[in-house]
């Protein structure tokens, strides 16, 4: 209007007349910074988010990055097919930390996307080599890997994956859902090696208490059986000897009783010796 004031500040693109109107590469990336944010793009729904994700080659000291795509530094970044990495052994007493990283270089004359390897310090507590945090170089940390001076093979458990992180956000800005189904491959490739470990260890232990227990009640069996025999033997020299004793004194009270009573009772007797007596077993007797 004719009566407005202006104040001008920057938009874009417009065609230019003459070559008045000349845009750069960050012109370019500028309207895409409000609508997708920086960080690794997360496969379809339904789908496993495998993007710039890392595998163990089940290979020696190999690793793959999987194909991907991400948004790093405001730049599109693209590994368009499985690539494989070669870790370095660890030849120190300590163990370190390596990383995996998707980095942006746009310094002069770079400008362009890198899959780094960069290796830890080994230390007793050892750490994850920094991030380049330069103003020209952007970079994600896409995962870590535990190398210790016995390894010899990188498996799935020594992998911690860091997509999803503050260091490698994801970009769901122009998605539905993030599938993170395999997100757990390290998590679970640490419970199985554990569960097998506590395996291991519950078979171990319930061996040896098996045998614990065996060696025990042989040991008391033993004892038992020790204790017994001395048993049976002051039974059969002491108390079995005393009974018999009492017995035959028993025996022989009954005998003189028997003798005493038979002479107070008197009983009818034959010529030959025979005492008389009725059918039903008593005697006949003359009188007491």
């Amino acid at each position: 209007m004719e009566n407005d004031v202006k104040y001008e500040v920057e938009a874009g693109f417009f065609n230019a007349i003459n070559h008045d109107r000349e845009y750069s590469a960050e012109d370019m990336n500028r309207p895409y910074r409000k609508i997708i944010s920086n960080g690794v793009f997360a496969t379809p729904k339904g789908e496993p988010s495998t993007y710039l994700q890392i595998f163990a080659a089940r290979n020696g000291m190999n690793i793959i990055v999987s194909a991907g795509y991400a948004l790093i530094g405001d730049k599109w970044f693209e590994n368009p097919s499985d690539l494989m990495i070669t870790l370095t052994q660890n030849s120190e007493v300590l163990t370190r930390i390596d990383s995996i990283i998707a980095q942006v270089d746009k310094t002069q004359p770079e400008r362009k996307g890198n899959i780094v390897y960069r290796k830890g310090s080994a230390s007793s507590n050892p750490v994850h080599p920094a991030l380049n945090n330069e103003d020209d170089i952007a970079e994600f940390r896409l995962a870590d890997i535990v190398i210790s001076p016995s390894c010899v093979e990188i498996t799935q458990d020594l992998i911690t994956d860091c997509r999803g992180s503050s260091e490698c956000p994801w970009v769901t800005s122009l998605i539905y859902q993030v599938d993170t189904s395999t997100l757990y491959a390290q998590w679970y490739a640490a419970y199985k090696k554990y569960y097998e470990d506590q395996e291991a260890e519950h078979d171990a232990f319930f061996t040896n208490f098996k045998k614990l227990m065996a060696d025990f009640f042989t040991e008391e069996e033993t004892s038992f059986n020790t204790w017994f025999e001395s048993m049976k033997d002051q039974l059969s020299e002491d108390v079995a000897g005393n009974l018999q004793l009492e017995i035959d004194e028993l025996n022989t009270k009954h005998n003189n009783l028997k003798d005493l009573v038979m002479e107070a009772i008197s009983p009818i007797m034959t010529e030959a010796g025979a005492i008389l007596a009725t059918e039903n077993g008593e005697y006949i007797v003359a009188g007491l």
